[in-house]
This record gives C-alpha cells, structure tokens and sequence, in this order.
C-alpha cells in the first residue's frame, strides 16, 4: 500500500507539471507579441527631427512642451516708376520731360515666438516682432534737369504688432485623409501705424524745391486690430510630406484723430482691406536631422477705404496681390535644437523682391 501511494502521487505531480508547461507555452507567445506591439506603437509615435521640424515650421506640432524660437528676416523691395511730361510723336518719339522715381526698401523683423502644446491636440503661440525699416527714395530729372537726380533716406526701429493665437487638431492623419488642424489668432495694433505720418519736400540747398517727397517717419504695423483664421492641411508620403494651407484675415475699422499727412489734423475712420490667404508646397526628410522644403505662397488684399467728414472713399492703389516662391532648409542640432532657414522670391509686383529667413528653435 505505501509503494502505491508514492506512485500515486509522482504522477499526480507530473501531471501538473505538464499542465504548467503546456499553460506557460500557450501563454508566453502572445505575451512576447503584446510586448513587441507595445515597443512598435512607441517608435512610430516618435517622428525624426527633421519630421518635427517640418510639422512645427508648417502646420503644427502639439509636442506638450514650451518651445522658444527667436528669428530674424529680412525682405528687399525695389519699385521704379517712370513719369512722363510731355507728348509722343508720331506713335514713337516722346518730346518732353522724363522723370524716374525708385523705392528701395529694406525690412529687417526681429522676432520672438513662443509656442506651448497644452494637449496632443491644442497648441497656443504668442509672437513679438520688433521691425526696423530703411527706405531710401530717389528721383530723377529733378526741376526739369535729369542730370541733377535727387534722393533721400529714412530709417526707423520699433515695435511691431504682437500677435496671439490658438492651433486645434480637427482631424489626426489617417491612411486615406491628411492631417487637419484649424487655427484662430488676434494681431493687436502695437506698432507705429502709418496714417499720420508727415511728409516733406527736400530742397537742393539753393531754395529752389524738388520734386521729391519723402516721409519723415515710417510705420511698423498697420494700426488696426486683425483676426485671422484658418486651415492647415499636412499628409505624410514617405519621404515626403505635403501640406496646404488657407487663411481670411479680417481688419477691424478703426478711428483716428488724425489720417493725413499734411500739416493739418483731419479725423477720419480707416477700414483696411481684409486678406484672403493660400499656400501649399512639399518637403523631404533626407535623413534623421536634415529636410528641404519648397512652396508657393500668395495673398490678396482688398482695397482699403477711408470716411473723412461723413464721405467714404476708396483709396486707390490700395489693394494688393502677393505671390512668392519659397525654398527652406532645416537642421537639426540636437533633439531639441534645430536651425531652420528660408529664402523667397517675389513673383508679382506686390510682393517683396527678396526675403530671407533664419530660426532657431529649441524646446524647454
């Protein structure tokens, strides 16, 4: 009876040992497959520097981190404009006067930006700008004489409009829809606004006045309130990203007690033409820290209209189209440092001959 109940009980045990095994080999499998799928969800939700740098520069990156990015830009313009006094003969001889007026205008904008993710889904961003502005005027056959050309220069620094806005994710990229985000944002009327700025006529040194007029001082706003809105759209195609963007910018009317730029104060309502936005381009992620980005932008502004002694008019010349080739590059320092670059050429009239960009943002 003992040697039986030994036995009884080695193949109980044996029993169980087996059960433990084919329990842990059942087991072990989808445990090693959950861990592995977990691992995989953390690198995909990680994207390169240079994704990051795309997404933040162009859309929005929602990193629930400070990131302080202080810039510098700088844009050229250069506009001539030819008078003619006189008449033509004979469909292709001018018999009279000729004279050249040219704008060379030098806008240089330190910045300061500051964006902060509040959730994987909304981000705020607050920029101050401080634009200093060198125009240098100048005119040709002054008087009547085109061998005595005149010219001027005006330069100011100040502050310019602060801005504040707010970015929310509509809708996160999906296999077949980009990624979406709506944005609202206030530009408050900080800066210098160029409605009552006097202007005056140089004079050669022997009493005679030209016929240049300069301001004496330039503006670094607009001097109104604007609110701006709009969307933002980004689709991943490794390598490439491409986004698009639209946007309406409406200028609140505004009173002045002062709007002209002559000696005398003349109150008056300034209502600036809103601005109708749109954009789109492409980058490429080249490797972890380095991307190039191309894209098309343009604006239009609509005319601006002024009410002076209960009268509305429009101001002509005041509405404007802008449209400018852009082509960027940015590097990434370190994780959280990178250098960002940008240069634009002007395609219309209105739009500045050259700008050049320089960022470097960092993330606290």
């Amino acid at each position: 009876m003992p040697d039986n109940n030994v036995y009884n009980n080695l193949q109980s045990a044996a029993c169980r040992g087996s059960a433990l095994l084919l329990l842990a080999a059942t087991i072990s499998p989808l445990a090693v497959a959950q861990g592995g799928a977990g691992d995989e969800r953390i690198r995909e939700a990680q994207p390169s520097q240079s994704v990051k740098d795309v997404l933040r520069e162009e859309h929005a990156l929602f990193s629930r981190r400070l990131t302080i990015e202080p810039g510098i830009s700088y844009s050229y313009s250069d506009r001539s404009e030819l008078g003619l006094s006189g008449f033509l003969a004979l469909d292709a001889i001018f018999l009279g006067n000729i004279s050249v007026d040219n704008v060379e205008s030098h806008t240089t904008t330190f910045d300061l930006t500051a964006r902060y993710g509040i959730t994987d889904r909304l981000e705020v961003q607050l920029a101050i700008p401080y634009v200093y502005r060198n125009s240098r005027y100048e005119t040709g056959g002054a008087g009547g004489n085109p061998d005595a050309p005149v010219d001027a220069t005006v330069e100011q620094g100040r502050l310019g409009d602060v801005s504040a806005g707010v970015y929310y994710r509509v809708l996160p990229e999906a296999e077949v829809r980009p990624d979406v985000v709506w944005n609202l944002s206030v530009r408050a009327p900080t800066g210098k606004h160029p409605y009552d700025i006097r202007t005056t006529t140089i004079d050669r040194g022997d009493g005679e006045l030209e016929n240049l007029t300069v301001p004496k001082d330039l503006p670094s706003g607009n001097g109104v309130w604007g609110v701006s809105t709009g969307l933002s759209f980004l689709k991943t195609v490794d390598p490439a990203i491409i986004f698009a963007n639209v946007g309406y910018t409406h200028n609140i009317e505004r009173s002045f007690d002062d709007i002209s730029s002559g000696e005398e104060a003349v109150p008056g309502d300034v209502n600036l033409g809103d601005t109708i936005s749109l954009g789109f381009g492409t980058a490429f992620a080249l490797n972890q820290r380095f991307s190039l980005s191309m894209s098309l932008s343009h604006q239009h502004s609509f005319e601006t209209k002024i009410t002076s002694g209960g009268r509305e008019q429009e101001v002509i010349g005041s509405g404007a189209n802008a449209a400018s080739v852009n082509f960027g590059a940015t590097y990434g320092l370190t994780d959280s440092t990178s250098i960002v670059t940008n240069v634009g050429v002007g395609m219309t009239d209105d739009a500045p001959d050259f700008t050049l960009d320089f960022r470097v943002p960092f993330q606290m």
